[in-house]
């Protein structure tokens, strides 16, 4: 492939953005006079010649382009769009299909692949590329637009969407039925014109009904752009967003919710309820406060003590946050409250505890006591759990959570989930829904022996999952959002377990096993849980982790607006694991080198970044200016990013777990520090199965003169990053994760029916 003057493609450009289609023609093939092997002008030119309607000279061009560089994905959408012209549809989806094995992840062929299956009367099809592209860009309005098209051609019957054709461009949106007025149906006589704002309300309640909130919720906001002024359309967007996990969405859909309406009260309760679980600590009391105003309700009195704040301001306001969570904790198991809508009422935010360097053990049996005073029928017990006898066959593994998609959750599950002996095991997972569902579910589910959806209302759940009499329930994580807290409480099988998800013990009574690592916890750890600790042997992690695909050349920090003459220290983490101690750290290794840069990846709520901000600049303001944040970033430039770094900071008190493997699979060294808790001993773990002690501190000034030394020397950081990359093959793909918890499995059941 020849190279060709970029001045005459950008000339080109230019003409075409003035409406110069022809005079561009001219010079493009000008220029290919000069320069016929230019992959890149005789795609323009392809391009240019579609534009002008000569699209059998247009396949000559892009035909071209492909035999320069047949791997080129553009060019071979671009091709695929000419022979769709030229009505050559099999061609044309050979094209876009092409174009995808060389770039899984190009939008638009995504999107006119699905166009060519609708059009094909493959609709499902079609529904799975847009899903595919929303998973990959959120806000693709044209991938948007057409999966609701084309939902509603699977859904609606014979009713079709105003506007529904092949368009390429709109909006999204889906919400909870309980949201969506005038969502039962579409009545009207013959002559009745029905609005597509009405037809997008019966559309979303049947996604609801048929549990499709994913698809549900897309078509809400695309029935917002009908009617942006309708409250109850916002509030179902919110409750959906929830659900799904979009916090930030989610609350901006109450707020404009209670904009429209401020005495809405589902709107209020919804936004209180979110802020508490996402430690938005001021918002949530402000709309506690509301709350109040609007019912005088003990629920909301008795609950606003629980709440604790996401980014703590110092190491003292922690203190006072946990003593006033445990005062409110004290005030409910002294009352008689009994409140009457639990399930929505109680969002603990004791997920926060774990990142506040202490032991939560404590606090989390008290919690666990004030859940079961305020809802005693939480412990209830399945039938099968009585017996005394083992059942016969392959012991049967529920794998449950709320995130097996393309989560860290999803990511350190699904190796065990596909690799687990099935002639000893019959597996099973249980997805806690509304969830998200994306091709890491798919994988999961397809690998599992049986795939269960489970029912959102926490009792029907329950009574699904008894039936299937389970021998062991494994909770991929409890705590990080509220039905596997509450499911959590229940007798489900005969022995239930929880691992590293998130690394918290759980204080419930019925909750038997925490499988940790004996590389990870110190001697006396025991002590940390309320459940039995049970140790794993020899493991630097306890996933079974596939090899993330690494970038294949050295990557450019120009991409992220980062500069190339600068020390680049990177903190990957979720802002509120930065535990005020971390601070007096950073501050020294911007303080040691001079031309070091740390950079944060900004947290899901603003509100967060600006905390974190004003911390900083009352404990490091003299190097505050050399502190970046960059925005969330796709699986594939985050692995850049990670490669691209001179030095990767593992924060105080809790580890990078999925990072600190990524950043060891393309090289980047982790400098840690270890604690005493399991949740800060992650990474350290890993280094001694890679026998790489070099970057594991013993104090903070320590750490601090590893990341500068890693940071401004880099023959030494280079032969750092080789010796991570020859022994990080320890790490990945162990065979020994999975017969370690295939022998935890076995012992738990045989100790449970007393023959072990």
């Amino acid at each position: 492939m020849i190279a060709v003057s970029t001045d005459s493609l950008q000339a080109a450009t230019e003409l075409c953005a003035s409406g110069q289609f022809g005079a561009a023609t001219e010079l493009m093939e000008g220029l290919l006079q000069t320069s016929p092997g230019s992959r890149d002008a005789w795609l323009m030119l392809a391009r240019l010649r579609l534009q002008l309607g000569n699209c059998a000279r247009a396949l000559e061009a892009a035909r071209a382009a492909t035999d320069i560089d047949p791997a080129h994905s553009e060019a071979l959408y671009v091709r695929g769009r000419i022979q769709k012209a030229l009505g050559d549809l099999a061609a044309a989806e050979a094209s876009y299909r092409q174009a995808l094995v060389h770039d899984a992840t190009h939008a638009d062929a995504l999107i006119s692949l699905g166009v060519l299956a609708r059009s094909t009367g493959r609709t499902e099809e079609a529904v799975v590329l847009y899903r595919r592209v929303l998973e990959l860009r959120p806000g693709h309005t044209g991938a948007r637009t057409n999966l609701v098209n084309a939902l509603a051609a699977l859904h609606a019957g014979a009713v079709q969407l105003p506007g529904a054709g092949g368009s390429q461009s709109g909006s999204s949106g889906i919400s909870d039925g309980a949201g969506v007025s005038g969502g039962a149906g579409v009545s009207g006589g013959a002559g009745d014109t029905v609005s597509r704002e009405r037809l997008l309300r019966a559309l979303a309640t049947q996604l609801i009904r048929s549990g499709r909130s994913q698809d549900a919720f897309i078509v809400v906001q695309e029935a917002l752009q009908e009617s942006p002024g309708a409250v109850d359309l916002w509030l179902a967007a919110g409750t959906l967003a929830m659900e799904l996990g979009l916090m930030a969405a989610s609350l901006g859909c109450c707020e404009q919710a209670m904009r429209l309406d401020p005495a809405c009260y589902p709107a209020v309760n919804l936004a209180r309820r979110i802020s508490v679980g996402s430690g938005l600590y001021e918002r949530a009391q402000l709309y506690a406060e509301r709350l109040w105003e609007l019912s005088r309700s003990d629920d909301t009195r008795l609950t606003r003590k629980l709440a604790l704040p996401a980014i703590a301001a110092s190491a003292e306001s922690i203190a006072a946050a946990r003593e006033r969570y445990e005062e409110g904790l004290d005030e409910i198991l002294a009352s008689d409250w009994r409140p009457a809508d639990p399930f929505n009422c109680l969002q603990l935010p004791n997920f926060f505890l774990a990142y506040h360097g202490e032991c939560e053990r404590d606090l989390q049996i008290k919690a666990a006591r004030m859940c079961l005073h305020a809802i005693p029928d939480l412990a209830m017990s399945a039938p099968h759990c009585e017996s005394r006898e083992s059942r016969a066959g392959r012991i049967r593994v529920g794998f449950i959570s709320r995130h097996l998609s393309h989560h860290s959750i999803g990511k350190t599950s699904r190796g065990l989930i596909e690799k687990l002996d099935r002639d000893r095991f019959e597996v099973y997972v249980l997805r806690i829904t509304p969830s998200v569902e994306d091709e890491t579910t798919r994988r999961i589910c397809a690998a599992a022996d049986h795939a269960v959806t489970l029912d959102k209302d926490v009792r029907r759940a329950r009574e699904q999952i008894a039936a299937l009499q389970l021998d062991v329930l494994f909770y991929q994580d409890i705590g990080m959002e509220p039905t596997s807290w509450f499911l959590a409480f229940a007798r489900l099988a005969p022995v239930q377990c929880v691992s590293f998800g998130h690394p918290s013990t759980t204080g419930i009574p019925n909750m038997d096993y925490f499988i940790s690592n004996d590389l990870f916890e110190v001697a006396e750890a025991a002590a940390d849980y309320s459940e039995r600790l049970f140790l794993l042997r020899d493991l630097p992690t306890l996933a079974y982790y596939y090899r993330p695909p690494v970038p294949q050349s050295t990557p450019s920090r120009q991409k992220f607006g980062l500069s190339a003459d600068t020390n680049l220290y990177l903190c990957p983490q979720t802002l509120f694991k930065l535990h005020p101690d971390f601070d007096a750290c950073l501050a020294g290794i911007l303080r040691g080198d001079s031309q070091g840069r740390i950079v944060f990846i900004r947290g899901e709520f603003d509100e967060w970044t600006r905390l974190l901000l004003e911390r900083f600049a009352r404990s490091m303001p003299d190097v505050i200016d050399r502190v970046l944040f960059l925005p969330g970033l796709p699986q594939a430039d985050f692995l850049e990013l990670l490669a691209a770094a001179d030095v990767v900071l593992d924060p105080l008190h809790f580890n990078g777990m999925n990072s600190s493997l990524e950043s060891f699979a393309v090289g980047t060294p982790v400098v840690t520090l270890p604690t005493r808790l399991q949740r800060g001993r992650h990474t350290q773990a890993m280094y001694r199965k890679m026998e790489i002690l070099d970057c594991i501190a013993s104090s903070p000034e320590e750490y601090v003169a590893i990341a500068v030394r890693l940071g401004t020397d880099p023959a030494h950081r280079e032969k750092m990053r080789a010796r991570i990359l020859a022994r990080n093959g320890v790490l990945f793909e162990d065979p020994c994760v999975v017969a370690e918890f295939e022998r935890f499995f076995s012992e738990a059941v045989r100790e449970r029916y007393g023959n072990g």
